[in-house]
């Protein structure tokens, strides 16, 4: 139900809700319904006082649910969303426990990441997110009107553990309770052959046929920055230089097309100088700390 305001609802004496209009509904599909699932999961599981490996978990269960969903490219940088998954599950139990969110911070800490995202376009919307957003707002606004303490991520939290506890597998609660598992189990098992694969890679790096791959987003902007810069010299070299052999010349037809030629060169120089201020105003949207004046 798309539209659960307090027209087409109430509750009955035993405590059940009434749905009176059906005129906006909508249907999850079994893609958008599990990964759904698997992002509620991740964002309440551990609970407020998440450990840092929980917490990494976590992100990387979100990043899977957001890509089981369709709103995340799988050819996005996963370190960069994985990272951008962490700030806002770490915020998210911040004001769970009361606390003010450290999401204001959000550029100084992920800026770079932010901008390589945000250029790659790795987000989609699915249209179905439209109204899954409206009914928890309209749930949200009820509840907020009737009781100002209302939250409905502290109320869902119970439901949620719940949830993942029915989901954990008769083995996986045995190996909670006695403190084996099956991670652990492979961990002895695989150790020989990670020890292997360490040997092998030491070899590499002495014999100087590993090649190590690192993606440096600082670089990456600067090196843009850098190439529009130069089109822009390019063209501003040109635009005087046919200025220069107008000038020198005798005049009549041929300067007349060298001053035009010089006039359409500058104005091409100036178009590619507004591209570089452009992209300053760009990554300043994602390096500045504050929000405000932007």
């Amino acid at each position: 139900h798309c539209d659960p305001h307090p027209g087409n609802l109430c509750a009955d004496s035993s405590g059940r809700l009434v749905f009176y209009d059906f005129g906006m509904m909508d249907e999850l599909t079994p893609g958008v319904l599990g990964g759904f699932r698997e992002f509620c999961f991740a964002l309440f599981g551990g609970g407020p006082f998440i450990s840092d490996a929980q917490l990494a978990a976590n992100g990387r269960r979100l990043v899977g649910a957001l890509e089981q969903m369709g709103v995340l490219s799988k050819t996005a940088d996963r370190l960069a969303v994985e990272k951008l998954a962490r700030f806002f599950i770490r915020g998210f139990k911040e004001v769970q426990l009361g606390r003010q969110s450290g999401a204001k911070n959000i550029k100084a800490t992920l800026g770079n990441d932010l901008r390589t995202l945000t250029d790659e376009n790795v987000f989609r919307f699915p249209s179905t997110f439209t109204f899954v957003f409206r009914a928890f707002a309209s749930v949200d606004g009820i509840g907020k009107g009737l009781d100002e303490a209302y939250d409905l991520g502290k109320l869902a939290q119970p439901y949620i553990e719940a949830l993942t506890e029915d989901a954990t597998s008769p083995i996986e609660k045995l190996g909670q309770a006695t403190g084996l598992n099956a991670k652990d189990l492979a961990t002895a098992v695989t150790t020989p052959r990670k020890i292997a694969y360490i040997e092998e890679t030491v070899r590499a790096m002495e014999q100087g046929t590993l090649k190590v791959r690192v993606r440096a987003l600082e670089t990456e902007r600067a090196l843009e920055r850098v190439t529009l810069q130069q089109a822009t010299t390019q063209a501003l070299v040109v635009a005087l230089g046919l200025l220069n052999a107008a000038l020198v010349s005798a005049g009549g037809p041929v300067g007349t097309a060298l001053y035009v030629a010089a006039g359409a060169a500058g104005v091409n120089a100036a178009l590619k100088g507004l591209k570089v201020k452009q992209a300053d105003k760009k990554n300043a949207l994602f390096t500045q700390a504050e929000f405000d004046n932007l």
